[in-house]
């Protein structure tokens, strides 16, 4: 993913690697743009000794290294004081933002350890990391029976999980997740994602007799049908990724997630 910032401060003459979604970022208000657009990937020891010091020798800016150093000594809530002391620094979020912003940081640390890291994958994903993704989903779903997470979280993370699996074209473990999503469930969305895998991993005829086995209304199972036959031959990995991310919008719009 590309971004676009006007730097205003000091700029790095050796970028800083943000390992999560292979980014470098070369300023202080770069670092800034990625904290503001995705906490999940901003979690506790995400500024460490090597982000510390990246700010003093590469951007020079030892009061701000100082604040961070004492914060981390402290202990005390030390991300989010981190993130203040950023905005501190920089103003990187303006007066009518910042109630906005303490209400999201402040529910992100108060979410569960999975929906936390359910996010964080999600944010993976956004980003076409999902190999990384998939390896969060699998800890999630490694806590299940620890957490006693709820059908409904799990259906969230099976369904998101299958149609990462998918973008990988990994159909076999797409239609397996999905099953699962269906399972946990039991929605009109889940249905279509777990059709469209199966149609895409066996086939028209296996999607059919899914279809019959769900009890697909006709107008359901016509328009899947019809929406994966018009894929384009000669493109098929972009198109497909094209219905993929529908999937993945229409899921999150009907959930509110």
């Amino acid at each position: 993913m590309s971004m676009a910032v006007l730097c205003q401060v000091k700029r790095a003459e050796h970028p800083f690697y943000i390992r999560d979604i292979d980014l470098n970022i070369y300023s202080i208000e770069e670092l800034c743009y990625f904290a503001d657009h995705n906490l999940a990937l901003v979690e506790e020891g995400f500024f460490d000794d090597a982000l510390i010091g990246w700010i003093g020798e590469e951007l020079e800016d030892r009061n701000f290294v100082r604040s961070l150093e004492r914060i981390r000594r402290e202990g005390v809530q030390t991300l989010g004081r981190m993130l203040h002391a950023l905005n501190a620094e920089t103003g990187w979020i303006y007066v009518q933002d910042r109630e906005n912003f303490e209400k999201t940081l402040e529910a992100n640390r108060k979410l569960p350890g999975p929906e936390r890291l359910r996010l964080r994958a999600d944010s993976l994903v956004g980003y076409g990391k999902y190999t990384k993704a998939i390896e969060d989903y699998k800890r999630i779903l490694a806590m299940k029976d620890m957490e006693g997470l709820g059908e409904q979280f799990l259906g969230t993370v099976y369904n998101n999980m299958g149609v990462t699996y998918a973008r990988l074209f990994e159909m076999d473990e797409a239609v397996e997740c999905l099953r699962e999503a269906y399972n946990s469930i039991h929605s009109r969305e889940t249905v279509e994602n777990y059709l469209c895998a199966v149609y895409l991993a066996k086939g028209e005829e296996a999607f059919e007799k899914l279809a019959d086995d769900l009890k697909a209304d006709n107008g359901t199972r016509e328009s899947l049908a019809e929406e994966i036959r018009n894929l384009k031959v000669d493109k098929p990995e972009g198109d497909v990724n094209s219905l993929l991310s529908g999937w993945v919008r229409e899921y999150h719009r009907e959930t509110a997630r």
